[in-house]
């Protein structure tokens, strides 16, 4: 049955049928093959279970958030504030995309939002200065990676509500590891920079830029402060706390900054509403081929087989990194988390991990899987900004590659950049 479902997965998947309908077929073909048509009747039911959680109603509302900061022109901010702050070292520019796409995640949480909000004008801009766009390109990919780690991450919420992790945890357990990926990313260019003569700002800043991008720049840095400091105090929770950023970005919008106009609340309304529907419709499909895989005891065969190759946990950890590595490759993040995580996380915290440690090495495992091909939706995105192919843009993210296996090694096998902030505010023993 396994074998049918797998040629299923893949000959839909490889023929570009959207992944929510891939899932959904799939685990229809085994339910009605091996348990009977009586048990259609059970699938609306899960794939309403898998959206009836109120933890879930978060995305949206942070799906919402972004994009009202965007159209506030709130990133045009973001990116000056980044250019006064390291624009005059040595390969200026790409510290600034790197620090730019870190001040970002705290507003959008979303790797695809930041190619999309910033992508067009942070390569536009290191093209005018000299770089080669290939470099350009493949480092607005994997800056973008950033977005999904800082809170308020999306992917976080999702994993959270899928496996009853507390999200605060999640949240502060992905503040460390964001932020060494962004100094991974900066000693790269920095040892780029000589060898390849990145240009720098030689400039003074005229009388009065710096305050005026710093003030700027705070209106939006305001936004993952009060969503972290509402959900850290207990004023209120993770999806309190989206639509509370919600409300802040109309009040930036639409009074602080006055750059948002009624008329721009249809169209960011009906973009919202697409990405909303092709998530929750991913997640409900998921569900159901979840559902199937608890049916037919496929956890607990994995588990015995993964504990068959190896017991301990760091032989483990890195099993799962390679399997979710491969995972992400190939599906979108929402359905692996929902499929996976009760899978492959039961087996870790019973081998001694933490998960609010796996979470964070699950999350970062699919999220390198974006900017991947043959489906990485940020390899693809970036590919549509700038027009390169998308075998030009892989080789030259090559060596952003290899940084990222790095980074996942250390986050994987130093759980104190996932834990150490979760303890110290008493979510996590």
């Amino acid at each position: 049955m396994l074998t049918t479902v797998a040629i299923v997965f893949f000959v839909l998947l490889f023929a570009g049928v959207p992944i929510a309908f891939v899932l959904g077929i799939t685990a229809l073909v085994p339910i009605v093959m091996g348990f009977g048509p009586d048990f259609l009747a059970l699938v609306p039911q899960r794939m309403f279970a898998a959206l009836n959680l109120f933890t879930i109603m978060a995305i949206p509302f942070f799906f919402l958030a972004a994009e009202l900061m965007s159209a506030s022109r709130i990133t045009e901010d973001l990116v000056r504030f980044a250019e006064v702050l390291v624009g005059r070292i040595k390969g200026g520019l790409a510290h600034v995309n790197v620090l730019a796409s870190a001040f970002f995640a705290g507003i959008s949480g979303s790797a695809i939002s930041d190619v999309a909000g910033l992508g067009a004008i942070e390569i536009k801009a290191m093209r005018q200065a000299g770089y080669p766009l290939p470099f350009a390109t493949a480092l607005t990919v994997a800056s973008s990676l950033i977005g999904p780690m800082i809170p308020p991450s999306i992917i976080l919420v999702l994993y959270g509500s899928i496996m009853q992790v507390s999200i605060a945890a999640l949240f502060l357990a992905g503040v460390l590891p964001g932020l060494v990926m962004a100094l991974l990313l900066m000693a790269m260019i920095r040892g780029m920079a000589d060898r390849q003569g990145f240009p720098r700002r030689t400039a003074p800043l005229p009388p009065g830029e710096a305050g005026r991008a710093v003030r700027g720049a705070l209106v939006g840095l305001m936004m993952p402060a009060i969503i972290l400091g509402g959900i850290l105090s207990g004023i209120f929770t993770p999806t309190e706390a989206a639509a509370v950023a919600v409300a802040y970005a109309l009040l930036v919008g639409l009074l602080v900054k006055r750059s948002l106009r009624l008329a721009d609340l249809p169209p960011i309304m009906l973009r919202v509403s697409i990405m909303t529907a092709v998530v929750f419709m991913v997640l409900a499909c998921a569900n159901i081929l979840a559902w199937f895989i608890a049916l037919d005891r496929v956890p607990e065969a994995i588990a015995r087989g993964l504990m068959s190759i190896a017991s301990d946990p760091y032989a483990l950890l890195l099993l799962v990194n390679l399997l979710l590595l491969g995972i992400g490759m190939f599906m979108d993040i929402g359905a692996a988390i929902i499929v996976m995580a009760p899978i492959i996380g039961p087996v870790m915290v019973d081998a001694g991990v933490h998960p609010v440690h796996f979470g964070v090495v699950m999350s970062l495992n699919l999220v390198l899987g974006l900017s991947t091909p043959p489906v990485g939706p940020c390899l693809f995105a970036a590919a549509g900004i700038t027009g390169m192919r998308i075998e030009t843009l892989s080789r030259a993210l090559l060596p952003f590659y290899l940084v990222q296996v790095v980074f996942l090694l250390i986050v994987t096998y130093v759980p104190f950049l996932s834990l150490g902030l979760p303890r110290l505010f008493g979510y996590i023993n």
